[in-house]
């Protein structure tokens, strides 16, 4: 007796439905940006969004999970960029695929470095503590404004903003130590 066809477009199991979404959330906004820089059409952008989501979902099962997803999920949006420039080859403003190659290739390359600061930014996060920590989480996590800090802590704004520029200087120091350390490219001065 032939076993029944599964429905493709949905992973075997809850397990890698859950690590689909996960990698996609985390991809997604990567995605975005090279189809947005690469498709003037914000409608025609957006469809091609979807698009590379139910594609990753149709093949999400194909996908070997010893590679990074960012590459692979590009990879995808690549192919879906030149089959709608295909379409569209009359209109003037179309890469080639090297262009589009070497573009999927720096996007990667920038999320990675992203990744590598916001890692960088948890840790050094962790190191900030007592006043100075109560108050980048009134300005950060429940963005209230300096003047409202002060009035809730009792300080003058001035002293919040202060304490803020300072913290906002300690930070950027960890992170650079922390790219550096982490073989990063923080050791860049602006």
């Amino acid at each position: 007796m032939a076993e029944p066809e599964r429905d493709v477009s949905q992973p075997s199991t809850h397990s890698s439905m859950s690590e689909m979404a996960t990698l996609w959330v985390q991809s997604q906004s990567i995605v975005s940006a090279y189809i947005t820089a690469n498709v003037i059409d914000l409608h025609h952008a957006e469809d091609l969004i979807q698009d590379v989501a139910k594609a990753v979902a149709e093949r999400f099962d194909t996908f070997d999970r010893s590679r990074p997803f960012t590459p692979w999920v590009l990879g995808i949006a690549r192919n879906r960029l030149l089959k709608y420039y295909r379409s569209r080859a009359r209109d003037r403003l179309v890469l080639s695929e090297p262009a589009l190659a070497s573009y999927g290739d720096a996007m990667h390359r920038i999320e990675q470095e992203a990744e590598d600061r916001r890692h960088a930014l948890r840790t050094c996060l962790k190191q900030i503590t007592g006043r100075s920590r109560e108050i980048l989480d009134l300005r950060y996590g429940a963005d209230l404004k300096v003047k409202e800090i002060g009035l809730q802590l009792g300080i003058s704004a001035s002293t919040v903003s202060v304490v803020l520029h300072r913290v906002r200087r300690a930070l950027d120091e960890c992170i650079r130590r922390t790219l550096a350390t982490e073989g990063g490219d923080g050791a860049q001065t602006n």
